[in-house]
């Protein structure tokens, strides 16, 4: 459509027109801006979809898609949708315990999530694991949370994530708290159950 999208980090939620190509159809259309947003694709909505989502989507209508962007702030685009707009500048972790208490955090967008939860002095950790962990080093695998709601708020999982937590028999929703990183509220259930053992473990399938 001779438009360039912004997005360097295809977890981040929200596509925006960065330029526009010298003699390209959006150009000579004359109602295309830098800066707008892409809020549709071929009918479908992508205002709340990440990155990589978006351009799934863009990938998939076909050679002449139709598109639909909007002119504004974020704040004004989703009271226009009628979704309510949080404070900017923050995102809210909301905890849920093996008990089913819930707490709240609220932390700085990049926050990320393992260094958030053991601050506020939540238990990340199952059985020994408690003492034999990797302090949030990348390292031993074991500082797994379910991610239940606002999987989109986070940044994708590597290939390396993706391979420990199917060896521990996880749900796809978990993920390994320390390389796990919150831009927008989220809720994460800590210590879930999962078939495997720790990683490591003899019943982990993945023991050293």
């Amino acid at each position: 459509p001779g438009a360039r999208v912004a997005g360097t980090d295809l977890s981040f939620v929200g596509v925006y027109v960065r330029a526009l190509l010298p003699g390209g159809a959006a150009e000579q259309s004359g109602l295309v801006e830098p800066g707008d947003q892409l809020v549709a694709v071929g009918g479908a909505p992508v205002f709340d979809a990440t990155f990589d989502a978006a351009m799934t989507a863009l990938a998939t209508v076909g050679a002449a898609p139709t598109l639909e962007f909007f002119r504004g702030s974020r704040g004004e685009l989703l009271e226009a949708v009628g979704r309510e707009t949080k404070k900017t500048g923050t995102a809210t972790v909301t905890v849920v315990d093996p008990s089913g208490r819930r707490r709240e955090i609220v932390v700085q967008p990049g926050a990320n999530l393992r260094d958030t939860l053991v601050n506020d002095g939540i238990d990340v950790y199952r059985g020994t694991t408690a003492w034999t962990n990797c302090a949030g080093h990348q390292m031993c695998g074991t500082c797994i949370v379910d991610v239940v709601d606002g999987a989109a708020a986070t940044n994708r999982k590597s290939n390396d994530e993706e391979g420990t937590l199917n060896l521990q028999g996880c749900e796809t929703s978990c993920r390994l708290s320390c390389v796990t990183f919150v831009y927008g509220d989220i809720e994460v259930r800590v210590r879930p159950d999962r078939e495997g053992g720790f990683f490591g473990s003899a019943t982990s399938g993945s023991a050293w």
